[in-house]
């Protein structure tokens, strides 16, 4: 595992920077998700002008959960891997431990599950309200996870 003692970390802005450009991918696995379970169920409409997926009950339910366990795998897994994700790459900033090493894959996790919480009641209120006060900007996945966000 990589340390660095000197690391500087990254506040709200652009942190929500990077987190609208994975709302883009996340977008992308809500699709992905929906039409997969979709094709499976035989809940695919088509006509003229296009494809819908039209899900209720279980099957909805089905897509929700996959598409949620895709968005935190893309999370976890680049994080874990590469300390970013395609957002935080393109804004220069990563995710680290507290003492500036290399995420582990149970760090990643927890920060990334916990991300459900801190989106909370509604774009990240929760998060935000922890970042506020906290001397590291760190939310509740971060403060939980032992993580932080670093510029790179």
């Amino acid at each position: 595992m990589e340390k660095e003692d000197n690391v500087q970390s990254c506040g709200i802005g652009i942190r929500g920077v990077a987190m609208a450009i994975d709302t883009v991918i996340w977008f992308a696995l809500f699709f992905v998700a929906t039409f997969l379970i979709a094709s499976v169920s035989g809940d695919i409409v088509t006509s003229s002008t296009g494809a819908d997926a039209d899900l209720t009950g279980t099957p909805a339910l089905v897509a929700l959960i996959l598409w949620l366990g895709l968005s935190i795998g893309y999370h976890t897994i680049l994080e874990w891997r590469y300390g970013k994700t395609i957002g935080k790459g393109l804004v220069n900033i990563r995710a680290v431990k507290d003492d500036g090493s290399s995420l582990t894959l149970g760090s990643s996790l927890t920060r990334n599950v916990l991300r459900l919480i801190d989106f909370l009641p509604l774009l990240y209120v929760i998060g935000i309200v922890f970042m506020i006060f906290s001397s590291r900007d760190q939310r509740l996945g971060d403060r939980l996870g032992g993580t932080t966000v670093v510029q790179a």
